[in-house]
């Protein structure tokens, strides 16, 4: 089955500010999105929030810096991305951009190894105090979302007797910056949503009088943020894109090229059942008779597939002079960077959430319709690429295969009832009318619309009381009240209730109170590797203990051997040191098949009573069995001392498959078969999925407890 997507063509600007046509460099167009940005951006009359909801490749970057670009003053912006893979990407660009308006801003990258390395370098005894000063000597901050959250819920300070100031971090930062820039929204989870909402909420009282901007950068806007700014009366303006779809420009003085036209092929065999299939008849014939005019992407949902496509294709493609790059989560940085040089990129979502490659043959499995959408907009946005200086066309040549299950083929191809299918074979047709066929054709996944009332509000709860601290008790008194308020009406929740439950929670289940405050929440299971198929400092790296139990070649090594192994390599412990890992290995590459792992709990179940099962609580006496796992034994030892967030449905019938199903749950949502002591068996989540959990689980009629089975 195969369709073809037509070119796509952005509306140009009718008219551009005179203020803004002055500047723009010689040969640049902007759209009409592009404008609408700006002006609703710098107008101090209105809306306090912007979606930018334009298509992929359609430069929403650029819009959301349009006013800092011609600003005569400082105008200073705090740009937030997903992903450490996006903010590198995003700096190059930035960085690339502000040359061309002959503009010299000082543009930092900020994560949590750029705010170690600022504590080393000058001495600073506090994160916070090192944090401040990369702020303040900032232009255009280009960091991670989490460090935005641990801002906004007062981390980064002293507590104790010589306790900072509450507003010690915010309180500059609110000072500071302009603008506050949210990229990718749409890969928010309702967690983040609600981190973000709080964050925004606070900054608006902060600043009455002032004025603050947040663009949020999104494919769609998400109805759960629109309904939350509705309810907490805070205007906003929905910027969309406008397109025409056509093999050729209808009018080039007034349209301009986004995206090229595809040939779109649809199967449902696996990925490795494909490769085997099809590497001599379509994957490397295309790479070779094209050559140089070729270069592709193989974009999958794990980590463990892609490291085995990267060992299958890798010596097949030398042998015809053809280069394989690595870029995952588990790839060196610099392995990363020469990725995008490669012939053929294999990779996970470290590339398809924003990154701009260039790539005109794209292979790659989804997850859901968003990771779909995501995944193929990477193809088409660019004419060509550039190898040894020179400038190589793709020769309007774009090739994409979608692996999909057989029934959302089904969905997609066949007539459902007295409807017609939503695709034809062979049909030609547009990205819009292929993004409502795909939205129709996933089922839709659980919104957790109901989090904010059980564990979201915590989030605010701590911001209230951290606002209520001695130091800042008088000056903040009104701000409180007025914030609360807006707490109760934004989320549907009662804040002084929530305070109460906060309190309760640090009292007597404090892992539950960390994990609902944690903006992606916490990592348990984090492991520290040493990497044997790389070299050096590339070697050094964690990962997450289930998925290297299920697919790696592990050696033993000590938490001894680690460290001397980052102090040899002169890293700094710390970074590391913070993660707590749970286990140390030497990793050797990764098997062929997936080896079964479970979860052993240490506790007789049959002694707990129903109102224990399927609701969060703290579990502690976990253990892991697998095969072939070097000391285990020891790794268990360490577990069964450790608490964990989780929540426990007991039954074969409440088998992982079986919840995600009965939920419409993430199909990579993270939930573990276990076996008690008393051999009761069923299925865990762990940490924030076992929040979400608990949330989709008070709504539903599921019965968690009442019907296990003994084996």
């Amino acid at each position: 089955m195969q369709i073809y997507t037509l070119p796509v063509y952005s509306k140009l600007a009718e008219s551009v500010p005179l203020e803004l046509a002055k500047k723009l460099p010689k040969t640049w167009q902007l759209s009409q999105h592009q404008v609408e940005t700006y002006q609703a951006l710098i107008d101090l009359q209105g809306p306090d929030v912007i979606f930018n909801t334009a298509m992929t490749g359609d430069g929403k970057s650029l819009a959301g810096q349009l006013g800092a670009l011609i600003s005569t003053r400082p105008y200073t912006l705090f740009g937030m991305y997903p992903t450490n893979e996006l903010i590198r990407d995003q700096l190059r660009q930035t960085e690339a951009t502000w040359a061309q308006w002959q503009k010299e801003p000082f543009i930092r990258s900020v994560d949590s190894h750029v705010i170690d390395q600022q504590m080393d370098g000058d001495n600073f005894r506090q994160r916070g105090e090192a944090l401040l000063s990369i702020l303040g000597s900032s232009d255009l901050i280009l960091t991670n979302p989490d460090i935005f959250h641990y801002i906004m819920q007062l981390f980064y300070r002293r507590g104790g007797n010589q306790a900072d100031a509450t507003d010690k971090i915010i309180g500059p930062l609110v000072d500071q910056f302009d603008q506050f820039t949210f990229d990718e929204f749409h890969v928010f989870e309702t967690p983040q949503v609600i981190s973000v909402m709080n964050a925004v909420l606070l900054i608006l009282e902060m600043t009455k009088g002032q004025k603050r901007r947040f663009l949020f950068q999104s494919a769609t806007p998400g109805g759960l943020m629109l309904k939350y700014l509705e309810r907490a009366g805070i205007r906003f303006q929905v910027v969309q894109g406008k397109y025409q779809h056509a093999q050729l420009n209808p009018d080039p003085k007034a349209w301009r090229p986004i995206l090229g036209g595809s040939e779109l092929a649809f199967s449902s065999d696996m990925m490795e059942e494909w490769i085997e299939k099809h590497v001599d008849d379509i994957l490397l014939p295309f790479f070779i008779q094209n050559r140089p005019h070729a270069k592709g992407a193989i974009i999958v949902n794990s980590v463990a597939l892609a490291k085995r496509l990267v060992a299958r294709l890798k010596p097949l493609f030398q042998r015809h002079e053809l280069t394989v790059g690595e870029n995952t989560g588990l790839t060196s940085r610099s392995q990363r960077m020469d990725s995008y040089q490669a012939d053929l990129l294999i990779g996970t979502s470290t590339v398809d959430m924003g990154v701009d490659f260039r790539i005109n043959f794209l292979l790659f499995e989804s997850r859901d319709a968003g990771s779909f959408l995501q995944r193929l907009g990477r193809l088409g946005r660019h004419e060509g690429y550039e190898r040894d200086g020179r400038e190589i066309s793709f020769k309007k040549q774009f090739k994409a295969y979608a692996l999909l299950p057989a029934w959302i083929l089904a969905r997609l191809f066949e007539p459902d009832g007295q409807a017609p299918p939503l695709l034809e074979d062979g049909m030609e047709t547009d990205r819009e009318q292929l993004t409502s066929a795909i939205e129709s054709a996933f089922p839709p996944t659980a919104e957790f619309e109901h989090y904010a009332r059980y564990w979201g509000g915590l989030q605010s709860a701590r911001v209230w009381v951290g606002l209520k601290q001695y130091l800042v008790r008088g000056a903040y008194a009104d701000l409180r009240q007025r914030l609360g308020e807006q707490y109760n009406a934004t989320f549907n929740i009662d804040i002084d209730k929530q305070i109460g439950t906060l309190k309760r929670l640090a009292e007597t289940q404090k892992p539950l109170a960390e994990e609902a405050i944690a903006f992606r929440g916490g990592s348990y299971f984090t492991c520290g590797i040493l990497d044997m198929t790389e070299v050096g400092a590339d070697r050094i790296k964690t990962y997450d203990l289930f998925s290297l139990l299920a697919n790696a070649n592990l050696g033993p090594l000590s938490a001894e051997e680690y460290q001397q192994a980052i102090t040899d390599t002169g890293l700094a412990w710390k970074p590391f040191e913070r993660q707590n890992p749970v286990a140390f290995f030497r990793l050797f590459g990764f098997r062929d098949e997936r080896t079964n792992v479970k979860v052993k709990l240490q506790r007789d179940l049959l002694l707990w009573g129903a109102d224990r099962f399927g609701v969060a609580s703290v579990v502690k006496g976990i253990t892991i069995d697998a095969d072939g796992i070097p000391e285990l034994n020891r790794i268990n030892r360490a577990l069964q001392r450790l608490e964990f967030p989780a929540l426990i449905c007991l039954g074969v019938e409440n088998h992982p498959l079986e919840i995600k199903r009965r939920l419409r749950l993430p199909m990579l949502f993270p939930i573990h078969e276990f076996e008690s002591r008393d051999r009761v068996v069923g299925s865990i989540a762990f940490g924030r999925s076992a929040l979400l959990l608990d949330v989709a689980l008070k709504h539903r009629n599921v019965d968690t407890g009442g019907s296990a089975i003994y084996c």
